[in-house]
């Protein structure tokens, strides 16, 4: 998988996802932690969870990022929602992206994306931008060990 995220405007992201099964271009704004509800999300699947549910809100609606591990490998299916209070079902969404990878291949691309943008910003640059919460360094951090074995 390939994974490439970037802050777009105040409080505004896009990512771009792309595996065997196609692409799709995401977006996501400050109602909530986008980047570090995913990392942290990949940090559980590493840390031997077997699923694991991320959402980014949007104004309105959601893109629910939908993991399921099965030994190495991790079936991802993103779903856009057309709303997102109250919360709706998986059913009511329509998937946009999915594929079928090793935890290992997806937790490095999201981490290496997510490191671009710490580069491209720092996190005073970051938070300054994305306004509601920091560069989520500990949830990077945590995925790096995780992948790194310690």
């Amino acid at each position: 998988m390939q994974f490439s995220f970037e802050l777009v405007g105040v409080g505004w992201a896009r990512a771009e996802v792309s595996g065997d099964s196609g692409d799709a271009t995401l977006t996501a704004s400050y109602l909530g932690d986008a980047l570090g509800d995913l990392l942290e999300a990949v940090g559980n699947l590493l840390d031997g969870a077997e699923s694991a549910t991320c959402h980014w809100e949007e104004e309105p609606g959601e893109f629910r990022w939908k993991f399921v591990r099965e030994d190495h490998r991790v079936h991802l299916v993103v779903l856009a929602l057309p709303d997102n209070l109250p919360p709706l079902p998986d059913e009511a969404g329509s998937e946009v992206f999915r594929t079928d990878e090793s935890l290992t291949s997806i937790a490095a691309s999201i981490a290496a994306g997510a490191q671009r943008v710490l580069d491209d910003w720092g996190e005073a640059g970051y938070l300054k931008r994305w306004v509601e919460a920091p560069f989520p360094t500990a949830h990077l951090a945590r995925v790096r060990n995780l992948l790194n074995g310690r």
